[in-house]
């Protein structure tokens, strides 16, 4: 076979120079990957490797709440147990549903068609065992002092045994209808039995999740697995047993993603360890004792586990994906179909090569699994998200088998999350593996349909995988509004010795396409100035502006960014933000009109920038003496100061020292 496709929906770039001109890939080929889409009538197994699955049939279900137990008759009709109306029907061949039963109780978990053709009924709580003849004729069985009747089956003898709870016991019910206690377990609940080929009873728990064997009216336990309830039985005709244990059965939903994990470590006796991981573990038991782990979950929970003789598999329903598996003994695997319902709740096995039914719930359904392939399925991947309007070119995959046009591809295209009539229609099939061109532009979202197809029984193809190449659309960067920090608001962050008049610019910016960005830093003095470059190529989003370069006055500053590092210059492109206006002062105030009257001093500072923010007076040398302008606020470029001096007469030395709103000062010495 072809090297498979490396799995998952990833962006691949050629060199990071090049990243947004390099033309993209979307790549699916793995299980996790294909499982975000749906199937229908197409299987998939654990490599990944998608296959024409088994024919599936709807089958008329009655319309009831819940279909909670089925069992299959010999002549291809279904018997369900319904919700919450203790209601039985039986679906024929002939496709109709005929009720024969109604309960006076809530819900029938428990059916059986026994040996002789009669049918086996365990309604509950308050539960009761209901034989009904041939004729359709009801009559009370067994009458335990129990809430629920869980399952029920038949050994050779023609005995019918029933696990029952809240006391998780196991009776068995003779021909003449005497009951016997097979099984009191100190768990609540028995919720399922099966019966091996050579006569032993097997018994699973309810809340510790413990496989019991009952034999010639002897009990032992054959595992006790780490999780908290045993979910379903079968065997094959090899004495292997086929059994799932299962943690906290969560509330329906529709859940899509979905991990299945490596086996599961069987729990240590006495041991104290974290709770398992795994929702749900299917187990092999083989002849021998031994119990191996063949297939878990963190997510999925098994419902019910069925043996297919003619595939010699396990066949698990599972939800809330309604997905079900198909797994081997040695622990390979397939997605076998997938239920349009959240859980597949019940598979009973039908009539010698008719297949079997699936029971699912959230919505109730019944599907028949027929022993024929289908002749052709059909794959929906999930929707595909460039994130940027793209023009998408060439599509390839990788298939064997089927002969030619046994693959067929078709892709539609559109600009919202979800498919609808804004979207492209499907598109013609493409059968070209190898250049197949969709050709498409001006759509970011993608959704693919692949379609197997098989000329006759069991030749279908095998897809290991699709890619799709694709371009993005070059959107312009994104640029912030430059921030004008004055000295001291904000600590320099990479430059320790700044100049000591400077003002530190900072600004955000970002590219759609992940491009790295290239700025250009211009300034210009209001008003109607041109701009002036001051940097290019800068590849940080700050810059220190040294004050000292430029004359007193308002300015603004302007940052481009560009993104030509990764784009040819025909892709290239580019956007700018201008700052709000600012004051650049590198000067201190200056004194005038100073004058001095006795003992009153005054005098006016002005500054060409900005304002006088600051003024201070020293006599003599001593501690500075703070003043306030004669309207007492300090917010204009011209201000007026008066103080009194103290002390006495005689030559003295006065120093003031002014100080504009962006720091810079200047001392002035007077002598009075």
């Amino acid at each position: 076979m072809t090297s498979k496709i490396l799995a998952g929906a990833i962006l691949l770039a050629l060199a990071p120079a090049l990243a947004a001109v390099r033309v993209k890939q979307v790549e699916k080929g793995s299980l996790a990957e294909f499982q975000k889409g749906s199937f229908v009538n197409v299987s998939i197994d654990g490599s990944g490797l998608l296959t024409l699955g088994p024919r599936l049939k709807g089958v008329a279900g009655p319309a009831e709440e819940f279909y909670l137990s089925a069992a299959a008759g010999g002549n291809g009709e279904l018997y369900l147990g319904t919700g919450h109306h203790a209601a039985v029907y039986r679906l024929g061949a002939d496709g109709k549903a005929d009720k024969i039963f109604q309960g006076e109780q809530l819900d029938v978990y428990a059916l059986l068609v026994a040996a002789n053709g009669d049918l086996l009924v365990g309604t509950s709580p308050n539960g009761r065992v209901f034989r009904i003849n041939k004729e359709r004729k009801a009559s009370e069985l067994f009458r335990p002092d129990e809430k629920f009747i869980w399952d029920l089956a038949e050994d050779a003898q023609g005995n019918i045994l029933c696990a029952l709870g809240n006391t998780g016991a196991v009776f068995s019910i003779g021909k003449n209808g005497t009951a016997e206690n097979l099984l009191t377990a100190e768990d609540a609940h028995i919720v399922r039995l099966h019966v091996t080929r050579d006569g032993a009873v097997l018994a699973g728990s309810g809340d510790r999740g413990i496989l019991y064997e009952i034999r010639n009216r002897k009990v032992r336990v054959l595992f006790d697995s780490p999780l908290e309830e045993i979910k379903g039985i079968a065997s094959d005709g090899e004495g292997n047993v086929y059994f799932a244990a299962v943690r906290g059965v969560p509330a329906p939903q529709a859940a899509k993603e979905i991990e299945i994990g490596a086996p599961a470590a069987a729990k240590a006796e006495n041991a104290e360890k974290e709770p398992p991981r795994e929702r749900s573990i299917l187990y092999l038991l083989r002849p021998d004792g031994v119990v191996e782990t063949l297939w878990s979950s963190t997510e999925e929970i098994i419902y019910d586990v069925y043996y297919d003789a003619q595939a010699q598999a396990a066949v698990i329903g599972t939800g809330n994906a309604g997905r079900v598996y198909r797994v081997d003994r040695s622990g390979a695997f397939s997605q076998l179909c997938e239920s349009e319902s959240a859980q597949v709740y019940r598979i009973a096995g039908g009539a010698p090569g008719r297949g079997y039914f699936l029971v699912a719930n959230n919505t109730p359904a019944v599907t028949q699994v027929e022993a024929v392939p289908s002749s052709s399925g059909t794959y929906y991947s999930e929707v595909f998200d460039a994130r940027i309007q793209s023009r998408f070119g060439r599509l390839t995959w990788n298939a064997e088998g089927g002969g030619a046009g046994a693959v067929s591809f078709a892709v539609r295209l559109g600009n919202s999350d979800y498919p609808d009539r804004s979207w492209t229609a499907w598109s013609a099939p493409f059968t070209d593996p190898e250049n197949s061109l969709i050709a498409t532009g001006g759509y970011r979202f993608l959704q693919v349909k692949i379609v197997l197809s098989a000329a006759s029984p069991g030749s279908g193809p095998l897809l290991s995988g699709y890619r799709i190449h694709y371009l993005t659309d070059n959107l312009r960067p994104e640029v912030g509004t430059p921030l004008v920090q004055r000295p001291g608001e904000r600590k320099p962050v990479a430059d320790t010795t700044p100049p000591r008049k400077y003002l530190h610019v900072t600004w955000e910016a970002s590219d759609p396409n992940q491009d790295r960005l290239n700025y250009t830093l211009s300034l210009r003095r209001l008003p109607g100035n041109d701009w002036l470059t001051l940097r290019k190529d800068l590849r940080e989003r700050w810059y220190y502006l040294d004050c000292e370069l430029f004359a007193d006055g308002k300015y603004q500053l302007k940052v481009q960014a560009d993104d030509g590092l990764d784009n040819a210059p025909a892709w290239a492109r580019s956007a700018a933000r201008a700052s709000a206006p600012f004051i650049l002062d590198s000067t201190a105030p200056l004194l005038a009109e100073f004058a001095v009257e006795g003992r009153s001093v005054r005098f006016r500072a002005a500054d060409e920038a900005s304002a006088v923010a600051a003024a201070w007076y020293s006599l003599d040398g001593r501690e500075w003496v703070p003043l306030l302008p004669d309207d007492q606020v300090g917010d204009s470029r011209s201000e007026s100061f008066r103080f009194e001096l103290a002390g006495g007469a005689g030559p003295r030395a006065l120093f003031i020292k002014l100080s504009d709103e962006l720091g810079n000062e200047k001392v002035f010495q007077k002598t009075i």
